[in-house]
């Protein structure tokens, strides 16, 4: 009995390298990042809207405000207006706290608002 040609030799198995490994834990490490300030970024000032209230807060890693329950009692002020477009604090009327929020973006122009608070307490 004859049989026909040899097949293929087996293909050795995949290992990971190094440097493979690295580009791997590098990505996760970017995605992870850019989560985590996404996410932080949630609340900031930012985001705040007329009737929102915020507090002062104490993270090195956000703007200085950070919007709260207004049923907490966290929450310091209460947003009465918000003017996009703008960094000029006279733009709130007389007893508001004006807070001024500036974003800074690589590729497009600055974004500027303004935030008319008034105490809670």
């Amino acid at each position: 009995m004859q049989s026909g040609p040899p097949g293929p030799p087996p293909r050795p198995a995949k290992s990971r390298s190094p440097k493979t490994i690295l580009k791997a834990i590098g990505v996760v490490f970017v995605l992870g990042s850019f989560a985590f300030f996404w996410l932080t970024s949630l609340n900031d000032a930012g985001n705040a809207e007329a009737g929102d209230c915020v507090k002062k807060s104490s993270s090195a890693l956000d703007d200085g405000l950070e919007v709260v329950d207004c049923s907490g009692g966290g929450a310091q002020y209460k947003v009465s207006k918000v003017h996009d477009g703008t960094s000029d604090p006279s733009v709130c009327s007389a007893g508001e706290d004006a807070y001024v929020k500036t974003v800074h973006r690589r590729r497009r122009a600055d974004t500027a608002m303004v935030l008319c608070l008034t105490p809670t307490k």
